[in-house]
């Protein structure tokens, strides 16, 4: 057993794990497989999460996936005798853990391995504190507030900086938009290429001001998504997951 785990589990308060899901077999499958190909190390706990060791995810299939055997003999014959196993990796910056049911020991590439049937959801958690994506410069994201009747009978649209799944960071003009520190704006909207459309609702958490060389005041606004649904979350962990593929140096 390894003296310290890299990767902790990661712990819910109750219907809080529910917006992280992903319960798709094809899109659990594609996310498994890429953990595989990368051999991106994990940790897998059993023995109600007292025990440890570092493991490889090997390869996945539509029916199962295998990961490697540790380095002890005593933690490999309770592993299949565990009724509480849990793999715990990253992935594009993001903690990636699941259960795995039933598990057997078996035999991958001619080495012993252990095998368990693909599991019927997996987290993917992907909290501001991990991985901020910063949008495009040429076609940045927008948020479109809705119209305040007190204020205007338009809606307000503001640059998105940078992106995650927790929340946003704006950007605008200083006399364009009279954003509040820790107001609630409701039904906002975010129009993700290729993807869908976000409806959220956010709080705007800090505010400050930038001043450029020219003199020109730009506030920028830190905001927080508020009871982010499963669908909306499953939208934007879809989007961010695409962009940081396609960014250099993110593994």
């Amino acid at each position: 057993m390894s003296k310290e785990p890299v990767l902790t589990i990661e712990k819910f308060r109750d219907g809080e794990e529910e917006k992280y899901l992903i319960h798709s077999p094809r899109e659990i499958q594609l996310t498994l497989n890429a953990i595989a190909q990368k051999k991106l190390i994990g940790v897998l706990y059993f023995d109600n999460g007292q025990r440890f060791f570092k493991t490889l995810l090997l390869a996945a299939n539509e029916k199962g996936l295998w990961f490697d055997v540790g380095p002890d003999a005593d933690d490999n014959n309770l592993v299949p005798n565990s009724d509480d196993v849990i793999f715990v990796t990253m992935h594009n910056g993001a903690k990636v853990q699941f259960a795995c049911r039933q598990v057997q020991t078996a035999v991958y590439a001619s080495h012993p391995a252990f095998y368990c049937p693909l599991p019927q959801s997996l987290v993917r958690l992907q909290r501001r504190d991990y991985f901020r994506l910063p949008t495009s410069g040429d076609a940045p994201l927008k948020c479109i507030i809705p119209p305040a009747p007190a204020v205007s009978p338009h809606p307000v649209e503001i640059t998105i900086m940078d992106i995650s799944v927790g929340g946003i960071a704006l950007t605008c003009r200083e006399s364009n938009v009279a954003l509040q520190e820790g107001k609630i704006y409701p039904d906002c909207r975010i129009e993700l290429p290729d993807i869908g459309t976000l409806v959220v609702t956010i709080q705007v958490r800090n505010l400050f001001d930038v001043t450029s060389p020219s003199g020109v005041i730009t506030r920028h606004a830190g905001c927080e998504f508020m009871q982010l649904d499963g669908k909306m979350s499953m939208l934007l962990q879809r989007y961010v997951a695409i962009m940081q593929s396609r960014l250099p140096g993110i593994r």
